[in-house]
């Protein structure tokens, strides 16, 4: 079994965040299920030691993940509504929600759950669902080349590098718009818990968030939403978010994490009422 060298990531860097509306108007892109061969894992698996690497550091939990190489290729701007969403970056906020498992492991037990890492980017959120002996983890980007060049790679890495292949079979990869991706996975188990942070910066997106949350998540679950409480220039805040799930009446929603430093920061657990 191969091993692999890792550098440390430099610090996040606090930005404003921009949306580049696109002209004319797009269709979202329908959700699907991205499938991985036996022989793609394999060749995944093969290619990674002459991948770039980096680690990602959570207290005691350390994460490997692919540096991508392709955003400045990709884009010149994070996000491009409904053409890029950001997906090539690991967000403020997905430091803040895993620091909040890992800083008291009883805030959650993943154990035997079914878990959705929703708006997935690198999978950071899911990996540690996987960790942590999830039944099993669905990986959601919108961005297809998201999921085969960044979040697929970083699940193949955490199963190599621990000797733990068998656990890819716990995985799942969607792709697509939240609203065909409640449709797609409509006939599948619903989930104990989902995970999502940087997902509420579009206002626009906000009813296909809430929908979502209502359509596939069990009875008892629980969703955790870290997000920055305004995000400047683009429009999304928690404050709104938070009025939007009050009016709509199905979830209760606490403020279980707020950063006491730098740009204000949250995390919101749902539960229904």
């Amino acid at each position: 079994m191969f091993k692999f060298n890792f550098n440390k990531t430099d610090e996040n860097e606090e930005k404003q965040e921009e949306i580049k509306e696109p002209d004319p108007p797009i269709t979202l892109k329908e959700s699907k299920c991205i499938e991985v061969s036996s022989n793609q894992y394999e060749e995944i698996a093969e290619s990674l030691p002459e991948k770039s690497l980096q680690m990602f550091s959570s207290n005691d939990l350390e994460i490997g993940f692919v540096d991508n190489i392709n955003i400045n290729e990709m884009n010149d701007t994070d996000l491009i509504s409904g053409v890029y969403e950001g997906g090539y970056k690991i967000w403020e906020c997905t430091q803040d929600l895993v620091d909040y498992f890992t800083e008291d492991p009883e805030r959650i037990d993943f154990a035997g759950k079914v878990v959705c890492d929703l708006g997935c980017s690198a999978g950071i959120a899911g990996l540690l669902a996987l960790i942590k002996n999830a039944k099993a983890v669905h990986f959601q980007d919108y961005n297809e080349e998201v999921l085969d060049s960044f979040t697929i790679p970083n699940v193949i890495l955490y199963c190599e590098e621990n000797e733990k292949s068998e656990n890819f079979s716990r995985c799942s990869f969607f792709s697509g718009d939240w609203d065909s991706f409640s449709e797609l996975t409509t006939n599948d188990e619903k989930y104990d818990i989902i995970l999502t942070s940087e997902t509420i910066y579009n206002p626009s997106y906000y009813k296909k968030l809430l929908n979502f949350f209502k359509n596939r998540l069990k009875d008892d679950g629980q969703v955790f939403v870290a997000a920055k409480s305004h995000y400047f220039g683009v429009g999304g805040n928690v404050l709104d978010f938070c009025k939007l799930l009050k009016e709509d009446g199905t979830f209760q929603s606490e403020v279980v994490w707020k950063s006491s430093i730098g740009l204000q920061r949250e995390i919101l657990l749902l539960k229904r009422r």
